[in-house]
């Protein structure tokens, strides 16, 4: 629990007391507490100025602020949740006001995670949309080079169907064979991962995984892009005309 704690020097209440009749006391208290000009700067100062330094100065030994150390998060919650039960129906001068640190980090944490996965997905959008366009682009090369094979299929009674599964068939077996090499080359990376956040962070083990679900879900992904990818090619190549892909 002292772990929260700030280094520095551990005296009794006694000594707190001291100072702080001693600061009451003071020659720059007693001064400032009887006048209304600021008592290092000389200029005229307010009432609300006034208590201020009065505070700053040691003359007002009033608590402005209260830290509390919840030792886990369950704990934590019930601290607000008795300081919420506190407030409810009171005015606004009267109530706790209070700033939950924790939380205002985990949030900013969350914002920076948030914003970055934003950038992170938009930039593997346009990987996807890219790299369908090249699957499409070499799909129609490969329907393009192998226009006489198409005509010498037709000719033994191959249906246009047929003609459209083989190159479905194709972008099928390129879009599993991308995926898994993928999906492996991702689960490799993750132990170097782990070892340099564990060099560089006490107590964080295991931070990059892989679960089979995903692996699965990536692979299946990377097939259905390479044979939408690869429809209209082999659309195209269902439709040649016999005679005329013979004549190729």
């Amino acid at each position: 629990e002292q772990a929260f704690l700030r280094p520095g020097l551990k005296h009794l209440p006694a000594l707190t007391d001291f100072f702080l009749d001693d600061a009451k006391t003071s020659e720059i208290a007693v001064f400032q507490s009887a006048a209304m000009t600021h008592a290092l700067q000389g200029h005229s100062i307010t009432e609300a100025e006034q208590a201020n330094l009065l505070k700053e100065f040691g003359a007002d030994a009033t608590p402005v602020e209260i830290n509390i150390y919840a030792r886990d998060f369950e704990s934590k919650k019930e601290v607000k949740l008795y300081l919420d039960a506190y407030n409810e129906g009171r005015p606004r001068d009267t109530q706790i006001l209070y700033d939950d640190l924790a939380e205002v980090i985990t949030d900013t944490i969350g914002t920076v995670i948030g914003a970055t996965t934003a950038v992170l997905v938009a930039f593997s959008a346009i990987s996807l949309v890219v790299s369908s366009i090249m699957i499409g682009i070499i799909t129609y090369i490969s329907v393009l080079e192998r226009t006489r094979e198409i005509g010498i299929l037709r000719s033994l009674g191959a249906r246009k169907k047929d003609i459209a599964r083989v190159f479905n068939a194709e972008t099928v077996i390129v879009g599993f064979t991308a995926g898994l090499f993928g999906v492996l080359l991702a689960y490799a990376m993750t132990f170097p991962i782990d070892l340099i956040v564990k060099n560089y962070v006490d107590g964080i083990e295991r931070i990059s995984r892989m679960h089979v679900f995903m692996a699965v879900a990536l692979v299946f992904i990377s097939v259905l892009l390479t044979l939408c990818a690869g429809i209209i090619p082999a659309f195209i190549a269902a439709k040649k005309n016999p005679v005329e892909a013979l004549k190729a």
